[in-house]
């Protein structure tokens, strides 16, 4: 038994050989048509929702640096004040002294 002829390759003829790589692939287009079908319907609504969930996430994200920043700016100005009223209340306190005398 001859392995390679001249007209055969692995004891199949040529036209043998082309309708089995015409089979593989039809079957691979075939397969390659449905997997890309599965993935649109099947995971294009849920990519979308995800979608949506991370705009979300980003909108609170961007939400919770805005109060973040308006609390820090609020304690900035709470400060400024307590040290204003220490100031106002060291002024009284000497202003009381200086009257006593």
């Amino acid at each position: 038994m001859n392995w390679i002829t001249p007209h055969s390759f692995l004891s199949l003829e040529w036209d043998e050989w082309a309708s089995i790589i015409a089979i593989l692939t039809a079957i691979m287009f075939i397969l390659r048509w449905l997997l890309n079908r599965a993935d649109t319907e099947l995971f294009g609504p849920i990519r979308h929702q995800l979608q949506g969930v991370n705009d979300s996430l980003k909108e609170f994200n961007n939400r919770q640096l805005r109060a973040e920043s308006r609390l820090e700016e609020g304690d900035r100005k709470f400060i400024h004040h307590d040290e204003q009223l220490q100031d106002h209340e060291r002024r009284i306190t000497c202003l009381e002294e200086e009257r006593r005398k």
